[in-house]
């Protein structure tokens, strides 16, 4: 029997619209792989937001659209910075002996292979403190290397070529250009729209709208409560000013006195945006303190973090991609989860497992304990938009 070849795609589908299924198409067509697999964030985004849907709506829709199969991108690994975020990922898709990366970006002519081997130094970090680490990061870029680097899809292309070097895996960098909308584009004008533009329709109720834009129905969509930060910001608010500043030091990436700002500004907000503005400066982007503050809702600490061990757990599959898990079966080198049990909770997914229970207070939806992988039928009558 012939071997499966994969392609693999780091994704967050916030949520799963037009554009990522031209990706999926695309992912396949120039890379003639047999099975998609999608690397996919969990209940929260690598910005420091909540999923607008849950994992496992997410992780259907992608199913049903063209992926074959979908393992989790859990949120110790998936609200981090873009080079922690993309190593994870790619740390998955190369256990799980993918041969292709594909990904969009704004400029799918560059090189991206050649950003693997390129040695980093960071040396105006350490000296300029009223500015960001992206914007100190892209200066050194341009001067160390000439490249202009100012744009979220090639930001995070770069990181990924820089990951498959570090890791020292043969992943085939396939770049593909993003379909007419701009990242950040905050309007729908058609079937293909930005995320950001989706959510925002959808924040508003315009479903109608929204869905023109995604290969799920306005029904779909009002069948799913639809999550924002707003949810959680009581919960955010209280941990803030009930916490001693002694404790809030004590958060994964809490530095600088960040603790101090952050307290005085949640006793002043009366929103989560209020909190945010009054807590911004030139020096923190807005996705920094956002990480932050779901670090300080979930009450993550270094250590925490470091006895959360990498696994590989899958969210969903058709049958080739179960073919395709038990191809590689006893190949990876990472631990495989389909069940969770007590004992995963207690071990690899601890961290999730109490990310999850606040998105259920949202959804009324079991999230992690006793889950099992969805199951899609991958015939010929499968939706693919």
């Amino acid at each position: 029997m012939t071997a499966l070849t994969a392609v693999g795609i780091v994704t967050e589908y916030d949520p799963f619209h037009n554009g990522h299924a031209w990706q999926v198409r695309q992912a396949r067509l120039q890379t003639n792989a047999d099975v998609t697999v999608a690397v996919m964030s969990s209940n929260w985004m690598q910005r420091g937001e909540p999923a607008i849907f849950d994992k496992w709506t997410r992780a259907r829709w992608a199913l049903q659209a063209g992926v074959d199969l979908v393992i989790e991108l859990p949120v110790g690994s998936a609200v981090q910075p873009a080079s922690i975020f993309a190593e994870q990922a790619i740390q998955r898709l190369a256990a799980l002996h993918c041969q292709f990366l594909a990904f969009g970006c704004e400029h799918p002519d560059w090189n991206f292979t050649r950003f693997s081997t390129w040695k980093l130094t960071t040396s105006s970090v350490q000296t300029t403190y009223n500015a960001p680490f992206a914007a100190n990061f892209q200066k050194d870029l341009l001067q160390q290397h000439g490249l202009q680097l100012d744009e979220p899809n090639d930001t995070l292309g770069f990181w990924y070529a820089q990951a498959v070097g570090k890791l020292q895996q043969p992943l085939h960098l396939v770049p593909l250009p993003r379909l007419k909308s701009h990242h950040n584009d905050a309007t729908i004008a058609g079937t293909i729209a930005s995320g950001t533009a989706i959510r925002q329709s959808i924040y508003e109720g315009e479903l109608q709208q929204a869905s023109q834009a995604m290969p799920v129905t306005a029904t779909a969509l009002q069948s799913q409560p639809a999550i924002s930060w707003n949810a959680f910001w009581p919960l955010l608010q209280y941990q803030l000013t009930q916490s001693s500043l002694a404790q809030l030091r004590r958060i994964y990436q809490m530095t600088e006195g960040l603790e101090q700002r952050l307290q005085q500004a949640a006793l002043q907000a009366v929103s989560f945006q209020d909190f945010l503005n009054k807590a911004k400066t030139k020096r923190y982007t807005y996705a920094r303190l956002q990480r932050l503050a779901v670090y300080t809702l979930l009450q993550v600490t270094d250590q925490i973090l470091e006895h959360q061990p990498a696994s590989i757990r899958i969210l969903g599959m058709t049958a080739k991609g179960q073919a395709y898990l038990h191809q590689v079966h006893g190949q990876t080198d990472l631990p495989m989860i389909t069940r969770v049990s007590k004992r995963a909770l207690q071990h690899q997914l601890w961290l999730e497992w109490k990310a999850g229970l606040l998105t259920e207070q949202v959804t009324h939806l079991r999230q992690d304990l006793y889950r099992q992988p969805i199951r899609i039928d991958d015939t010929p009558s499968r939706s693919r938009p």
